[in-house]
This record gives structure tokens, C-alpha cells and sequence, in this order.
């Protein structure tokens, strides 16, 4: 048995999961095997979803926090950095997408539970469990989730944006820097072994996020949008570090307003990309083209501006628009044509 987690532990976290995944739960030990269940046919039954689970995440590199097979869904509990187990949720993909993050820090408090020696520690988890499950709201919030926070001291029904810092080696002690330089009713989250969440009121000086940057060694910062649904704003940060890392992986900080048309575009499918276009983004001989088309792009088709940043001769990206036209079919300085470029452009970074 598990030296973390004890039997009565799981029965718990089994009886407080059940009103929210009314399909089945079930809690695995650090071997796998099913030590509480809602079911009594799974108690005693190894479980080899629950065991991979427990392999990957107590491994050093990231691991998921979701493991599913058809219906069933597995995530890791932690007690002190050690997985010690895992929970076993069955029932719609999506819907247990969305609890996953809350079943753990349930589960994760309880294991927790009997260490605490004052209630300023019982408190913090209760906060903790708060804020993971308003970052997983997708549905308006209910009077009794409401009076909850402003028990806690959080007023969710002010507008609030997140931010995500991505690529943290210790989200604790990356609290513990961030802490310093913001002030003001601001919240902390540690989504997963790898990402800081934080949850800033509407007005924070975003001038701050470079200082945050410098904290931090080669991380990515997505900025979401502000909402009165803290999840919309999560979902919107999210989408800007996938769409950010792909098209501009050499920048930290994306903001979600630079990136809102280039994520929508990755919902395109089916698009037929000429070879000459493939070409000129794929073969290493094109690559001065496509810095220059990059920075046509980005530059707005201002010859000027890409001359000057490229120190170029204007023949030189007269000869490079041309060959560009040649290969392409497309003539860069048509507005129309270099927009059909660009979005070929967008949605072949995103695809990587």
C-alpha cells in the first residue's frame, strides 16, 4: 500500500469526485491497482492506463496530465513532488477535459490533508482548489461559487486576463519571483510541472511582463484577452503561445491581439498549396526569398522599410519579388497576392 495514499484516503476522494463525474471514479495506488472505486466490480483490479500514467509522470521530464483511452481518463496525484497515484474518470472526453485539473487538486488534498498542523495550510488548499476550478469554468458563475470566492477573498465577477508562463522548470519558486514584482489582487496558479498561470486584474501595467521575462531563462509569455469568464481568457492565451511559438519562436512575450487571425486561420482545412509555394517555404536555396517575404509581410509591402531592415539595394528586392512571382505565381506586390501568401505562410508555421 501506498505510503502516501491510504485506502480511507481514496474512498474520500472517490466520495467527493462522484456528484461531478457521475459516470465512475476510480483511485489507483502507486502500482496501478484500483484501491476505491464507485464501482465495486474495479476494487483490487490493476488498472494499465492508471500504471502509464504513474511511469511517465515519475519521470523527471513533462508529463501529461491526462492519459485516455476511449472513455476512461487517468491523471496523476501528487504528494511532494512524488506521484503516488493516480484518479480514473469515465464519461464524455470533453466534459472530463474540463474536470481533470479540478479532480486533481481535489485529490491532492486530501492526500494532503492529514500533514497539515493549522488551518492557514487547510485555507491555502481550499484557495488553490478555488482558483483551479475557476481557470475551468466554461459556464456562468453561480451565486454559491461567487459567495465562495468572496469568502476566499477573490471577486470573480470583476474582469480579470491571464497570463501563461510556459517552459518554468519550478512553478513554486517562479511564484515566489513573479510575487515580487507584481503587487495588487493578483493570483497564481501552477497549471502543470512546466507552466505558471497568473490571473491579473484588468489595469495591471503589462510593462511588467518584460520585467517577468527577465526573470526567466528561455520562456514564452502568452497574454490572454480580459473577460468576465476567466476560462475564455485562459482558452485565448493558450491559443497565442501555440500560434506565437510557431510563427515567432524567437520572440518570449505573444500577446493574444497579434495572433487572434493567425490562430483562426489554423482552423482552415483542405487548402491546395501550389508546389512553387511549398518550395519557397521548405527548400534551404529559398531561404533569402523567404526572409524577404517574411518581412514584406510584416512590413506591410513598405519596400523602404524592408530595404532599410534587410540591408538590401533596391535591386536586389526587385530581383527577390520577381523570383518570388516566378516561383510562386503570385506577385507580392498585389495586395490580394501577398495576402494568399500569407495566410499559406501562416498556416504552414502552424502546422509544424
Amino acid at each position: 500500500m501506498s505510503v502516501y495514499l491510504s485506502v480511507a484516503q481514496a474512498q474520500n476522494i472517490v466520495f467527493e469526485l462522484m456528484e461531478i463525474v457521475p459516470k465512475g471514479v476510480s483511485v489507483a495506488d502507486e502500482n496501478g491497482c484500483i484501491i476505491a472505486s464507485s464501482s465495486a466490480a474495479f476494487l483490487g483490479k490493476s488498472s494499465r492506463l492508471a500504471k502509464e500514467c504513474i511511469e511517465q509522470a515519475g519521470q523527471l521530464q513533462s508529463y501529461n496530465e491526462r492519459h485516455y483511452e476511449g472513455n476512461t481518463t487517468a491523471t496523476p496525484l501528487f504528494f511532494r513532488d512524488i506521484c503516488v497515484g493516480a484518479i480514473i474518470m469515465t464519461g464524455d472526453p470533453e466534459r472530463i477535459k474540463r474536470l481533470t485539473s479540478i479532480a486533481k487538486a481535489v485529490g491532492e488534498s486530501v492526500i494532503c490533508q492529514p500533514y497539515f498542523n493549522n488551518p492557514d495550510q487547510t485555507s491555502y488548499v481550499m484557495y488553490f482548489e478555488y482558483l483551479t476550478e475557476w481557470l475551468n469554468n466554461t459556464e456562468e458563475y453561480t451565486l454559491p461559487f461567487i459567495r465562495r470566492g468572496v469568502r476566499l477573498g477573490i471577486d470573480v465577477t470583476q474582469p480579470y486576463y491571464t497570463v501563461v508562463l510556459d517552459g518554468i522548470w519550478n512553478p513554486v519558486s517562479a511564484q515566489k519571483a513573479v510575487e515580487r514584482i507584481l503587487s495588487g489582487p493578483n493570483y497564481y496558479l501552477c497549471h502543470n510541472n512546466s507552466c505558471l498561470v497568473l490571473i491579473l486584474q484588468e489595469g495591471t501595467d503589462e510593462s511588467v511582463l518584460r520585467q517577468v521575462a527577465a526573470l526567466f531563462h528561455d520562456i514564452k509569455i502568452a497574454v490572454g484577452s480580459v473577460e468576465t469568464s476567466l476560462n475564455r481568457s485562459f482558452v485565448v492565451a493558450q491559443n497565442a503561445l501555440f500560434a506565437g511559438k510557431r510563427l515567432h519562436p524567437q520572440k518570449n512575450i505573444y500577446d493574444y491581439r497579434d495572433y487572434e487571425f493567425a490562430y483562426a486561420l489554423s482552423k482552415i482545412q483542405d487548402l491546395k498549396v501550389k508546389k512553387g509555394v511549398l518550395e519557397l517555404f521548405e527548400q534551404p536555396q529559398h531561404a533569402d526569398l523567404l526572409q524577404t517575404l517574411e518581412m514584406y509581410i510584416q512590413e506591410s509591402g513598405n519596400s523602404a522599410e524592408v530595404i532599410h531592415k534587410l540591408f538590401i539595394h533596391r535591386n536586389t528586392l526587385k530581383y527577390r519579388l520577381d523570383k518570388i512571382q516566378e516561383l510562386t505565381g503570385k506577385n507580392p506586390r498585389s495586395f490580394q497576392d501577398l495576402f494568399y501568401l500569407y495566410v499559406l505562410y501562416v498556416l504552414y508555421r502552424l502546422s509544424k
